[in-house]
């Protein structure tokens, strides 16, 4: 029976430190989550003029007080001489804390009463963009705008400026199968039956663009309109497109 109560122990107390860690660490990133962005506030504040204390000195403050409060939270049963004050560090631009401490062992080994742990949860101060920038340019930077231009997924190397471009577009006209036989494109050639949808001259209707040389049997025909989609015009010029020489 001793054995086995031996054995549990030995088993159970690695098991005991990972739950004491996890439930620390939780609290830590918690606390440094919530630290992070009140630092926001204090940016904003700074920018109003209404913060007056010397900055090195408020830090230190924000690192002694989180440091001696947060020391306490995490205490639990098998913790002991929790250190946050040695290397835990709050300032203006990122939030970092660091607890060390001894995991006691229910028993010594080779003369060793605990294990000596360090548990650390950093976050910066704030994430992204400038704080506080919609108040400084209102947003309407030019550095900021991108417009939005539309470019075919079929192959091509132009955007254009609008949907309505004429090279993107197609008007769609009808006629019936005979009459097409009469029509010609805007090339001088005669319509030709679409090699996907396979339309023939005795159908009622068909449909066919001016600036095409096929006619089909359905307004849907995916050759019949172009694959258009939207992007930023920063990407298509990226993408090694050019502007439209008739929409820009």
């Amino acid at each position: 029976m001793t054995l086995v109560i031996f054995a549990s122990v030995i088993f159970i107390t690695p098991m005991l430190i990972l739950n004491h860690q996890r439930n620390a660490s939780i609290i830590l990133e918690d606390n440094a989550r919530m630290v992070a962005q009140e630092k926001y506030i204090e940016y904003y504040k700074t920018k109003d003029g209404t913060i007056k204390l010397d900055t090195d000195i408020m830090n230190g403050m924000e690192t002694t007080i989180s440091a001696l409060s947060l020391s306490s939270q995490i205490e639990q049963p098998g913790m002991k001489n929790i250190d946050m004050l040695s290397e835990s560090e709050v300032t203006d631009k990122k939030i970092k804390y660091v607890a060390n401490y001894e995991a006691i062992l229910p028993f010594s080994v080779f003369g060793l009463n605990g294990l000596s742990q360090q548990i650390v949860a950093s976050r910066r101060a704030w994430i992204g963009e400038k704080g506080n920038r919609w108040m400084e340019d209102n947003g309407n930077s030019d550095d900021n705008a991108d417009e939005t231009v539309f470019v075919s997924t079929k192959d091509s190397d132009v955007y254009h400026s609008t949907m309505s471009c004429t090279y993107i577009t197609h008007d769609i006209k009808m006629t019936s199968g005979a009459a097409i036989l009469n029509l010609r494109t805007k090339f001088g050639g005669r319509f030709s039956p679409c090699a996907s949808c396979r339309p023939n001259t005795r159908l009622s209707t068909v449909y066919y663009t001016s600036g095409a040389r096929s006619y089909h049997s359905t307004p849907t025909c995916k050759t019949l309109s172009s694959y258009i989609q939207p992007m930023k015009k920063s990407e298509a010029v990226a993408a090694g497109k050019h502007a439209c020489v008739r929409c820009s």
